[in-house]
């Protein structure tokens, strides 16, 4: 398994910027269409320098660290930790035009944390800090605390009961929140309601009990357990090298057992079982291995985690 650290990796400071989530449903509470909290400005992207030499990284560290912004005071009181709950919790299930950003905000360990047993679903939220700004030059806005949302000089909104949000749920069965975009010195821009997103810094990522980190769609789709197509119904292509010119292996159907195996830029290989019924290969049914493209060429993932793995 793939080590996964609260300090973001030079990669996730060179994605490009890829918009706003398309809308969900409608909520019983828009939070940010109350208290206006705006949107930050868009960021200057960056080209990655062909041989990434320890100057360059030193010079990125150094940015990062310059742009930090100091630890916000604390509410006051502090909240004490709760569980979301998951009925307000909405579910995006990203449709095949959503933008779902470059990763996810997730807990480092989900099975980890001070006084709960368990941190699936959306309970690991009882277990994090981390203040949230309206963009990086503001002041903070509040904090994401022991599972409230609670905003300055304002009485604590427990997530879920008091205000809806909206978060995807992954193969590892825990609700994230989609990252929109990492900028080089620290700085990231995450989904957390229906109605816009928020900032928050790298270097506050530990706060809480709970540790976060941000993870690439990459490594997300590299280990999951099991993956489907973003477009249902839909016959795709498995080649036989990772390439759009490469001679076509098979077509991969709606109702096929697919298998994550390697990664190559925007191809992923496969193994694929088909036609299957769910986790359960129909009699007849045959094994092949290949690669299909996981991501356009506008750097949107064509695929999404299968509700369950096999």
């Amino acid at each position: 398994m793939v080590k996964r650290i609260p300090y973001p990796p030079l990669r996730y400071f060179l994605c490009r910027s890829l918009g706003t989530i398309g809308s969900s449903a409608a909520i019983a509470l828009n939070f940010l269409a109350i208290t206006g909290l705006p949107g930050g400005a868009a960021p200057q992207p960056i080209a990655q320098p062909s041989g990434t030499t320890a100057p360059f990284l030193a010079e990125l560290r150094a940015k990062q660290e310059a742009a930090a912004p100091t630890v916000p005071p604390l509410p006051n009181p502090v909240p004490e930790p709760i569980d979301p709950d998951e009925s307000g919790i909405i579910d995006l299930d990203p449709a095949p035009n959503d933008d779902i950003g470059i990763g996810q905000l997730r807990p480092a360990d989900p099975t980890s944390g001070s006084g709960s047993s368990s941190l699936m679903g959306a309970g690991w939220l009882r277990g994090v800090a981390l203040p949230i700004y309206p963009s990086p030059e503001s002041p903070p806005w509040g904090w994401l605390i022991n599972g409230w949302l609670v905003p300055n000089n304002a009485p604590p909104l427990a997530i879920g009961r008091d205000a809806a949000f909206s978060m995807v749920k992954t193969g590892q069965q825990i609700y994230t929140f989609p990252v929109l975009e990492v900028r080089p010195d620290g700085w990231f821009r995450f989904q957390y309601t229906p109605a816009g997103a928020a900032w928050a810094h790298t270097s506050q990522l530990a706060l809480g009990s709970v540790p976060l980190v941000i993870e690439t769609w990459d490594d997300s789709m590299k280990h999951a357990a099991r993956i489907e197509f973003r477009r249902p119904g839909l016959s795709q292509p498995m080649r036989l090298a990772p390439t759009s010119n490469a001679p076509l292996q098979a077509l991969v159907g709606p109702n096929s057992i697919i298998q994550p195996l390697d990664l190559d830029g925007d191809w992923l290989r496969v193994r694929v079982t088909q036609p299957a019924q769910g986790c359960t290969a129909l009699p007849g049914s045959s094994t092949a291995e290949g690669w299909v493209r996981w991501r356009s060429e506008t750097a949107t993932p064509l695929i999404w985690f299968a509700p369950h793995g096999c």
